[in-house]
């Protein structure tokens, strides 16, 4: 009854034994000598030309975040294809509602000014 799920089991303790492994190898790599060019704002070696403002802009970042939520959500459609000859009426109402879902949430963010780009 539970055999489809080993596969998943064994990718999930791969993954954690993996992290545990890649941060273990960061912390031992770690140098625990600061230098002053280390703990400057910008370690790349280049002096600060201006001061750095308080508040920084972070709008790409929000239109990446709400680019990537309705790009995860289309992934919905992949399962709905393959199962669309199966669910039939039903699929396609579900689809339809998750489609509606979709759209009142793309129009409340662009009647907001979230993807305007200033």
């Amino acid at each position: 009854m539970l055999e489809g799920y080993v596969p998943i089991l064994i990718l999930l303790i791969f993954a954690v034994l993996a992290s545990f492994l890649f941060t273990g190898i960061a912390l031992l790599q770690n140098s625990k000598n600061p230098s002053e060019a280390k703990t400057s704002t910008y370690e790349g070696g280049v002096p600060l030309l201006q001061q750095v403002p308080n508040r920084f802009p972070v709008k790409f970042l929000e239109v990446a975040m709400l680019f990537l939520i309705f790009d995860i959500e289309t992934v919905a459609f992949f399962p709905w294809a393959v199962l669309l000859n199966q669910l039939k009426v039903f699929g396609l109402v579900e689809m339809g509602l998750f489609l509606l879902v979709l759209g009142v949430g793309y129009i409340y963010l662009l009647k907001k000014g979230a993807f305007k780009w200033d």
